[in-house]
């Protein structure tokens, strides 16, 4: 009987994961087109809803909205959803028009426009290189490359800022990160990180920059980071769904996290401060409008970012770099891929344009999540290159089977540690008897040791666990954080932790009872 029900939770996970292999799949082998493709990855995937959008050579391709958000609502072309991180691309506009205009110098100190900035925790940790021109004016122009003479400066410059090549330090910009802590201050990047790492130094991408930037901003013209947005970028081009004060618009969109395959609310908002970074909210129609200018730009723009200007929005901002304003470059074979997006509270968003070709993407979702920012959102804009340059896609990987196989997995996992918490009476009792007959108190000392071994790792992985995950990535984290990052996973984790050491508590409890008895 005892080893039954050691084999028991083994035995429910080896059937559910049978009953889910051999669940018939979805949709047909290859994708032809994209209504289908993202028709059906939606319920592949596991996601709440989202709204995607794709134009090429000026004009929608195409349109659609699935699903709904944290309420329930339906989603919408014009549904207002937060932008996350690629809040930078429009911040990252409005700061290239502003250089535009002279009202700021990309090469100019910081400092000059935040003259209050302290000197700790600003620092240049990569080359800049001199204040000349990266990029002329063609729009097919190339990177230049890397100089590898450059002399190493201190100076932090507008263009340092803008083009994440600064280590920011949270504690030394409190005004700045205060309001959302930890993973919502810093954004970890998996790319840098192993670079940086491989490389010997740490460069991590921080939301800070953007949130700077944008004070920077104010300061410089004397106005509103918002009211900025909205008279040189959002009203000429007729983003009229679009805001850096979410409060002046109706129906934005309620945010959902995702628990195993199911979705809940987010009732949290993103503070004011925080917009040029991640707290612009948008709808893909509006998004598409400025992809659709950037990438087939017309003969006759709009003053503060004129056609010929466009290009230089995403080529690096310093030599060998591989982000421009708010956006990340990755050169391939044939062409760039200019991308962005994130999660932030409950919503996340990919957008991708190919400038060769005049294509451009935006995916927004009600639903956040690293898995969602950094999985499913990528492999949909992958799926969607790929339908729309080779003509087809395969499927994508069934993430919401693995989902469902590690919520049934850890949900019996938990269980069962509750089953042994219940019957720790029952397992003592057997280790004393197996004392008795055997006269050999070793086996039980090993036994006890691995019980009170067990309590004390538990406790302290739940104590240090913000605090290992902070160090791995280089920022401070709280336990919001962590169930932020992926709720599902980090909810299980601190049950199982608890459950665990409670488990080998009331086991121990009741061997001090029987010893004393």
């Amino acid at each position: 009987m005892r080893w039954f029900r050691k084999l028991l939770p083994w035995l429910v996970i080896a059937a559910a994961l049978a009953v889910i292999v051999y669940l018939p799949d979805l949709g047909p082998e290859r994708y032809t087109d994209l209504a289908t493709m993202f028709r059906t990855e939606k319920t592949r995937q596991a996601n709440a809803g989202f709204s995607v959008t794709v134009c090429r050579n000026g004009a929608i391709l195409y349109q659609e909205s699935f699903g709904h958000d944290g309420k329930g609502q339906p989603l919408a072309k014009d549904t207002p959803m937060y932008f996350g991180p690629s809040s930078e691309i429009l911040s990252g506009a409005l700061l290239y028009s502003l250089s535009l205009s002279g009202s700021m110098s990309l090469d100019e100190d910081i400092r000059k426009y935040l003259p209050e900035l302290p000197a700790t925790g600003l620092r240049s940790i990569k080359p800049l290189g001199k204040a000349e021109e990266v990029l002329n004016h063609d729009q097919s122009a190339a990177p230049t490359p890397v100089e590898k003479d450059i002399v190493q400066t201190e100076a932090v410059t507008v263009r340092a800022l803008a083009s994440h090549s600064i280590n920011l330090s949270d504690k030394a910009f409190k005004s700045f990160g205060s309001s959302i802590s930890g993973l919502e201050a810093g954004e970890f990047d998996p790319e840098q990180y192993l670079r940086s790492r491989l490389g010997g130094e740490i460069l991590l991408r921080s939301r800070l920059s953007y949130r700077i930037l944008g004070t920077a901003m104010e300061n410089a013209e004397k106005a509103k980071f918002d009211e900025l947005l909205s008279s040189r970028l959002l009203i000429p081009l007729g983003m009229h769904g679009t805001t850096a004060r979410p409060d002046s618009l109706q129906g934005v969109a309620i945010g959902s996290g995702l628990f195993f395959g199911f979705s809940f609310p987010y009732s949290s908002r993103v503070p004011y401060i925080a917009a040029p970074a991640d707290g612009i909210v948008t709808t893909s129609d509006d998004v598409a409008t400025f992809l659709r200018y950037i990438t087939a730009p017309p003969a006759k723009g709009i003053a503060s970012l004129p056609p010929w200007s466009v290009a230089k929005l995403y080529q690096p901002l310093v030599p060998g770099g591989d982000t421009g304003f708010g956006w990340r470059i990755a050169t391939r074979k044939d062409d760039r891929e200019i991308f962005q997006g994130g999660s932030i509270e409950g919503f996340s968003s990919r957008v991708v344009i190919w400038p060769e070709r005049n294509v451009g993407i935006v995916i927004l979702s009600a639903q956040g999540g690293v898995i969602q920012s950094n999985v499913v959102l990528p492999w949909l804009a992958l799926a969607a290159e790929r339908i729309i340059f080779s003509g087809s896609s395969p499927k994508l990987f069934p993430l919401s089977r693995l989902l469902v196989i590690a919520g049934i997995s850890l949900f019996v996992y938990i269980v069962s540690l509750l089953l042994q918490t219940a019957t720790a009476n029952s397992w003592t009792k057997e280790l004393r008897d197996r004392k008795e007959l055997s006269r050999n108190a070793i086996h039980e000392r090993i036994i006890l040791a691995r019980t009170v071994a067990g309590i004390a790792l538990r406790f302290g992985a739940f104590a240090l666990a913000p605090l290992l995950i902070g160090r791995l990535i280089g920022r401070p984290v709280v336990y919001h954080d962590l169930m932020t990052m992926e709720p599902g996973f980090g909810a299980f984790f601190i049950i199982a932790m608890v459950a665990g050491a409670l488990r080998n508590c009331a086991r121990l409890a009741w061997f001090v009872h029987l010893e004393r008895g």
